[in-house]
């Protein structure tokens, strides 16, 4: 299953290079798209969406919604976890950082740095695809169903909107 982003997709949309092993970022796609994207969404909804584009089955709305802002904040979620995980990765030994020919490993503030550069890129993805759903929450009846519990951008839908902008003078 493609949780929305493919690994030519990483390489050409973040700064993720072609000589990175797709062994190794895949399964921070998943992951990204899980823990991220999936509360903006709610369960419901990411399922629901999750389905149709592995289907190809998606509406226009969604398409929009999927190619414009979910892609965007999976890829840069994904690439800011690449970071620590392929600075420090687990082997057979332990914790293991890589050398090679022509190489050096970087000191941790400066993977730490790049961590959260990459990681404020992607909440700044993960925050337009919540603005996003609640601007056009019509548009997606999924994702405003009661059955989509768990989402935190639904939750701002109802909240966003606790002012009566009548003025009453008395």
């Amino acid at each position: 299953m493609t949780y929305f982003v493919t690994e030519q997709y990483l390489k050409l949309n973040t700064s993720i290079t072609q000589n990175v092993d797709a062994n190794d970022i895949i399964p921070l796609i998943k992951t990204s798209a899980d823990m991220r994207v999936r509360s903006i969404l709610g369960t419901y909804f990411y399922k629901d969406l999750l389905t149709k584009f592995n289907a190809q089955t998606l509406n226009s709305n969604e398409v929009t919604l999927v190619e414009d802002y979910i892609k965007p904040a999976v890829a840069w979620r994904a690439s800011s976890e690449a970071i620590i995980e392929l600075s420090y990765q687990l082997k057979n030994k332990g914790i293991q950082t890589q050398s090679g020919d022509y190489s050096t490993s970087p000191e941790q503030s400066a993977v730490m740095f790049n961590y959260h550069h990459k990681a404020d890129k992607a909440a700044f993805y993960e925050n337009r695809l919540e603005q996003y759903l609640i601007d056009n929450k019509a548009l997606f009846p999924v994702f405003t169903s009661q059955s989509n519990t768990d989402s935190v951008a639904k939750g701002k839908c109802s909240s966003a909107n606790l002012f009566n902008t009548n003025i009453h003078f008395i």
